[in-house]
């Protein structure tokens, strides 16, 4: 047994190594503009000094941010780290995206190796590699901490740890909100007890944070948490139906010192109600979650599928989100279906940013968006399936 496990550790090693190896290259070989690339380094940097040296004070007190609390204080923490100038807070950050990153495939293999054979670990841990390597779906944003957080709140779940799994999705929450979704694991293995013990210490967790915050920057801190649900709809099928052909980013810098910016909603309103998909989508989760059989199988595929229809659901849309998806789909579908699924996703979340967004062309997001948007009914159509009938999933899934 123990001569078996020493491949397998030398492969997971030399997995970690290469991404290591192969960012730090990029960190050397790169000049600043090419690392801050297309992502949002700068952005991150300009709310930095608009706190600690641009007369803002901190996030969620004195002005709005549109992301929950952890990653600002977090980003002011490297600023101050790096004295305010620009490319070390940059080189910093990138090494600690690099950290988590590196965290996320160490995460991925541990639960590759619960799921699959042996073999099959080490050939989806090399796709996931692959994956990391390309900067849109990491580096350029602080993506990895919500992921890291996402993954490790599903290996507790796995492992029947729920005060962990409950721990690391309340710190999901304070990152990015959506790293906390694995917790619907819990819920889909029947351990009611362990499923409200996990999702009450996450909630507590979150508020026992977000409270005192409340507190003191009262009106800046509803701004900040409500920002990203008024802004409007931006890049997914309901976008173009309220005809707002754009990204989610928002203005001026100084846009975050006045609560009305982080209030009003931007673009054309909503023309389809949202209470409409939102029916839709909690109808369907519903009809799959009562169906599933307990199998592990069926526990990863009714969360990849809950990604999916979140995706669908949402009024907006951002590139780099697909970081969420991707690992549990690579290990939630056979390895053929699996690749097809994520190249599928990859090249047309690539060929909308950079390549499009980037150089002007809004009106081609009549392409992207219906691409992406069909890419993702059939992974959760097929997804579905296999959690109505485990016994129809190919031989070489898990």
């Amino acid at each position: 047994m123990e001569a078996i496990e020493q491949p397998r550790q030398y492969q997971r090693r030399l997995q970690t190594g290469i991404l290591i190896a192969m960012r730090l290259m990029l960190l050397v070989a790169l000049p600043l503009e090419g690392i801050q690339g297309y992502g949002d380094f700068r952005h991150f940097f300009e709310l930095a000094w608009l706190a600690v040296d641009g007369g803002g004070g901190l996030p969620f007190i004195t002005h709005w941010v549109e992301f929950p609390p952890m990653f600002p204080f977090i980003s002011v923490g490297i600023y101050i780290l790096a004295g305010g100038v620009e490319y070390r807070y940059v080189y910093l950050l990138a090494l600690v995206m690099l950290a988590f990153d590196a965290g996320c495939l160490v995460l991925f293999q541990r639960l590759a190796g619960k799921f699959t054979s042996a073999g099959n670990a080490e050939r989806v841990g090399w796709i996931y590699l692959v994956y990391l390597m390309l900067p849109a779906f990491g580096w350029w944003t602080f993506e990895p901490i919500g992921v890291f957080l996402a993954l490790l709140t599903f290996l507790f779940i796995l492992e029947d740890k729920p005060v962990q799994a409950g721990v690391a999705a309340g710190l999901g929450i304070l990152t990015k909100l959506i790293p906390a979704l694995p917790l619907l694991g819990l819920w889909a293995k029947r351990r009611w007890k362990a499923a409200l013990t996990a999702t009450l210490l996450a909630f507590m967790l979150a508020a026992i944070a977000v409270i005192p915050l409340f507190r003191e920057g009262g009106a800046f801190a509803k701004a900040s948490l409500q920002a990203q649900f008024t802004k409007g709809s931006w890049e997914t099928v309901w976008a173009l139906f309220d005809r707002n052909l754009t990204t989610g980013s928002y203005g001026p810098i100084e846009e975050h010192l006045s609560l009305d910016a982080g209030l009003i909603s931007r673009g054309n309103p909503s023309r389809i109600p949202h209470w409409i998909p939102t029916l839709l989508a909690a109808g369907v989760g519903l009809w799959l979650f009562l169906r599933m059989k307990g199998d592990i199988g069926s526990l990863l595929r009714i969360i990849t599928a809950a990604w999916c229809m979140m995706f669908l659901w949402s009024k907006g849309w951002s590139p780099q989100w697909l970081a969420y998806l991707i690992p549990f789909l690579l290990l939630a579908l056979p390895l053929r279906e699996a690749l097809v699924f994520s190249m599928a996703l990859m090249l047309t979340s690539l060929a909308e940013w950079p390549l499009l967004l980037s150089r002007g062309r809004f009106d081609l997001l009549w392409i992207t968006v219906p691409l992406r948007t069909i890419v993702l009914l059939l992974l959760t159509y097929v997804l579905a399936k296999m959690i109505l009938n485990p016994e129809s999933a190919s031989k070489g899934a898990l």
